[in-house]
């Protein structure tokens, strides 16, 4: 099977300046934004960057989701939890 790439897979998190504290102060921003709501998963569109934090204590990761430098959404895949920030003027 040939390789080939996808340009609408979203962007990686090494392109990121943000440490992994702040990876994980954004999570918990949006995890606890009283606006988000619950998904039961979350497809990341084109234009998103994707930022994942790993945890030192296990095979835990979190991962948000930003576009044009904006909070999205944040996620802990393996637990299957999922928050949106609702978009401005929804």
């Amino acid at each position: 099977m040939a390789q080939r790439n996808v340009n609408s897979a979203a962007k990686e998190s090494s392109e990121s300046s943000l440490s992994t504290a702040q990876i994980l102060d954004l999570y918990n921003w949006i995890i606890d934004a009283p606006d988000s709501c619950s998904a039961d998963d979350f497809i990341p569109s084109a234009d998103c960057q994707e930022l994942t934090a790993f945890d030192d204590h296990g095979p835990d990761y979190y991962v948000i989701w930003l576009r044009e430098s904006k909070p999205v959404a944040a996620g802990a895949p393996l637990d299957g939890l999922f928050r949106i920030v609702p978009a401005e003027g929804a």
